[in-house]
């Protein structure tokens, strides 16, 4: 009975430490594929509507984050709507220009035609 209850203990402990190693192996990997550094978000008005363009690098490529808010809506008070844009670049200005653009499409497709 003795020797089945170490076989066990050892059986958890084995266990145990499987998980862990793999909680860390998990956790590590690609994270430096994944990290991004933030700049401070670009606003902008047109045509009544806030534009806010926040880019971000990662890697060797910078994508942007673009919400609108309607002129009706403060920003301060909505999160806004968040547009679809997959626009990268090697240069900061470059993606901030495309997610301008994106925006302004969007707000321009969103006025009703007279």
């Amino acid at each position: 009975m003795l020797i089945e209850r170490k076989r066990w203990q050892a059986v958890v402990v084995v266990r145990l430490l499987l998980c862990a190693m793999l909680a860390v192996v998990a956790s590590g990997c690609g994270s430096a594929a994944r990290q991004s550094v933030s700049a401070a978000p670009i606003v902008s008005l047109y045509k009544g509507w806030t534009i806010s363009v926040t880019p971000a690098q990662q890697s060797d490529l910078w994508r942007a984050r673009v919400r609108v808010w309607p002129p009706e809506v403060q920003p301060e008070a909505h999160s806004g709507i968040e547009l679809r844009f997959s626009g990268a670049a090697m240069d900061r200005g470059a993606v901030v220009q495309a997610g301008t653009a994106a925006a302004r499409q969007y707000i321009d497709a969103s006025m009703p035609a007279h």
